[in-house]
């Protein structure tokens, strides 16, 4: 049972943070005198995913990965595939293979001639969540004037139809140098065409910070400005000083849900460096506030546009319901100091024996502790109680005799969470709490009854007993001091037991349970359909209790194979798995 308050913005501690950044680098195709300044940008923002503007080719392309990414991240990146286009300046998509998969490039005409650029669509895949989006990187027609103004509600007006006919609930980002210099519709009918309510509003796109205006030279957006961080003349590019916002990441409508699978984080966009401080002015004049000098001068000297960014949240957690509830916490001792007196209490609510070894802890500051106790099991008995603590010194822990030490892991006294994940990094348990919950210091919050869904604070409760140097809990018992049950009513098995394997069929991990009565010496054999040995799962002495092991047949091809239990030298149980590819 998972416990989960309105304070849902908590779990983007426990799924994927991914950051996705735009940058018009300015006519790279070798630049080897600003490799260096791209390379200290990319490290101090460390984006997941990179869509470049103004990139010269397929040379380009290839240098900017070779000499800039793999020299950073040697491995780590990898580039979508390009689309040279007719013009001279062409747009890149780069992202980390570890986080993303690519899955299709395709060329939306925008361009009306050969001078002007495309849009480009860029297909992903996010590995862990298995969510699919879109991003689209953009370069209108740059400069000012009427007759400029008119392309780019051109360009503006095919990608718009395109996006409106997008399957409903598609996820994309629509990031680049748009080249827009204001909101006015008369001036720059561009933006309304992209940004205002239609028929169709599959396609409508949303500045995620809201920060819509008469940007253009105008120094109340100058937190927003992305154009220029020069005020000198070298290199090529803009000199004018910070005064334009044309680099945007625009999204969709379901990527504003805070609820969605895929949604932005709230107050992580930033034009990188943009300290608001520099209207007219170049980013490294005097002192930057947002970024150290040397940051300054790289963004100064690498293009005449900032970087952005902003972070985008992947559900990608998963849930295991295995009946082990978090059901008391103590974060806020007060007979001794956090350090030596927090803990907490989970509770086995079904009639298994449930082994925790391997398991995992962390909360919502990415505290993490995996729960070893050096042997190969931690058994957890039907209706046991079962604490965990900081310290299991009770001398100087507060009188607390703890089952478990744990360490690396510390509570909030105000806003905080417990989340228990099993080996696969499945959640079995969470609890994120607040101020408002039934706690004070000295005092533990805890659940009266397991039974109920507990998922608002409503159903936690302050203790009521004391325990060890005057806190007041329950640690180990139920909330009025008694034992819902005792390992003396706890009757291990009278033989030994091998049960069927899950799942069954299998690709390509099985789990295997048995069930030891005695302390003995066990083998576990995985054999082939020819009576073959070909993995030994486990050898040596098992003590009393249940045990889990997995098989990984990744590397085996598809068929029938058999689990052999082996006690003392006599094989006694076999279970019969396929294997399906």
């Amino acid at each position: 049972m998972r416990i989960i308050i309105i304070f849902i913005i908590t779990n983007i501690i426990y799924a994927s943070n991914a950051r996705i950044m735009t940058y018009n680098i300015l006519n790279y195709q070798d630049d080897n005198s600003r490799e260096n300044d791209y390379i200290e940008i990319i490290d101090f923002v460390d984006p997941d995913i990179l869509v470049v503007q103004e990139i010269i080719s397929q040379v380009g392309f290839a240098n900017f990965k070779s000499d800039v990414l793999d020299v950073l991240n040697p491995g780590s990146w990898l580039g979508a595939t390009f689309t040279n286009q007719s013009a001279q300046q062409d747009i890149a998509l780069y992202y980390k293979q570890d986080d993303f998969s690519f899955l299709s490039t395709t060329t939306i005409n925008t361009a009306a001639s050969s001078g002007l650029r495309d849009v480009v669509e860029f297909v992903m895949v996010h590995n862990a969540s298995g969510i699919e989006f879109n991003i689209y990187g953009v370069h209108f027609k740059a400069s000012s004037g009427d007759s400029n103004a008119s392309q780019r509600l051109n360009e503006a007006t095919i990608l718009r139809n395109y996006l409106n006919g997008l399957s409903d609930g598609t996820p994309f980002l629509v990031v680049g140098d748009f080249n827009i210099y204001s909101n006015n519709s008369n001036q720059e009918p561009a933006f309304d065409m992209l940004t205002g309510s239609t028929d169709n509003n599959n396609g409508r796109l949303f500045d995620p910070i809201n920060r819509i205006g008469p940007w253009h030279n105008n120094s109340s957006y100058s937190d927003v400005h992305t154009q220029s961080p020069r005020t000198q003349s070298f290199g090529g590019g803009a000199n004018g000083g910070m005064d334009d916002r044309f680099d945007w990441l625009f999204v969709c409508e379901s990527i504003l849900d805070q609820e969605s699978d895929m949604h932005y984080i709230e107050d992580s966009y930033w034009a990188v460096g943009n300290d608001g401080n520099h209207f007219n002015d170049a980013i490294n004049d005097g002192n930057n506030s947002s970024v150290s000098n040397s940051i300054a001068n790289a963004l100064h000297n690498a293009s005449d546009h900032l970087p952005v960014y902003l972070d985008i949240w992947f559900d990608d957690l998963f849930y295991n319901d295995l009946g082990i509830i978090i059901s008391e916490i103590m974060p806020n001792p007060s007979s001794v100091s956090d350090s030596y007196g927090e803990w907490f209490e989970i509770y086995n609510t079904t009639d298994s024996i449930i082994n925790i070894n391997g398991w995992a802890i962390r909360d919502n500051q990415n505290d993490y502790h995996t729960i070893d106790n050096g042997l190969t099991s931690i058994l957890i008995h039907p209706g046991q109680f079962f604490v965990m603590a900081i310290n299991s010194d009770n001398y100087i822990n507060g009188g607390l005799y703890p089952d478990y030490e744990y360490d690396n892991l510390y509570f909030s006294n105000s806003e905080d969470g417990i989340v228990l994940l099993d080996t696969s990094g499945a959640i079995i348990d969470e609890v994120h709490y607040s101020s408002g919950w039934a706690f004070q210091s000295g005092v533990s919050m805890e659940l009266h009854d397991f039974t109920i869904d507990n998922n608002a604070s409503i159903n936690w409760n302050e203790a009521t007993l004391n325990y060890g140097d005057g806190d007041l809990g329950s640690p180990g018992t139920n909330y009025d001091g008694t034992l819902v049950s005792s390992d003396d009513d706890i009757q291990l098995p009278s033989e030994i037991i091998l049960s069927h394997p899950y799942p069954n069929p299998f690709n390509p991990l099985t789990t295997i349970d048995i069930a030891i009565n005695v302390k003995q010496y066990c083998t576990i054999n995985m054999v082939n359909i020819n009576g073959e040995i070909i993995d030994i799962i486990f050898q040596g002495e098992i003590y009393p209790g249940n045990h889990q092991f997995k098989w990984d047949a990744k590397h085996r091809s598809s068929g029938i194979y058999f689990i052999n239990l082996i006690s003392n030298g006599i094989s006694i149980k076999t279970e019969k798995v396929i294997l399906v590819k």
